[in-house]
């Protein structure tokens, strides 16, 4: 019977220790969460890192939320820099102190991409979540 108890605990700790690894996953994994859609300008819109919580559109209209890391400081500052480091301008600011959006654009082959990225207080992740709207047009 002692053998029998001792198996399970063996088992229990292997099984436990397996779940542990699991859960680290490699950083690749832990940062992309769900992926872009395939037409997303990936290289004309550069994003805030963290998990990919969602991503939808197709065609010339996207949508994707980041959960970015707390550490990193204001996701709405980070996303306006690294877009505004690419070239885009700002175009307009609104909102209050617990949801701000920014608008802004860029031309790129001949058409304009515009991108709205805000943060919201009330948001499920948190205040380091970032939304993105981003429109292609003529």
């Amino acid at each position: 019977m002692k053998s029998f108890f001792r198996v399970c605990a063996i088992l229990v700790i292997v099984l436990l220790g397996g779940v542990a690894l699991g859960a680290c996953g490699d950083d690749d994994s832990a940062e992309s969460g769900q992926s872009l859609p395939a037409d997303f300008p990936s290289d004309d819109v550069p994003m805030v890192e963290g998990n990919v919580l969602s991503a939808t559109g197709e065609g010339d209209s996207w949508r994707v939320t980041i959960q970015g890391n707390a550490a990193d400081g204001n996701p709405l500052a980070n996303a306006t820099k690294l877009l505004e480091d690419d070239g885009y301008e700002e175009s307009s600011r609104a909102g209050d102190a617990a949801n701000q959006t920014v608008l802004l654009f860029k031309a790129v082959d001949g058409r304009t991409l515009w991108v709205r990225v805000g943060v919201s207080a009330d948001a499920a992740g948190g205040g380091s979540t970032a939304f993105y709207e981003v429109m292609r047009t003529d």
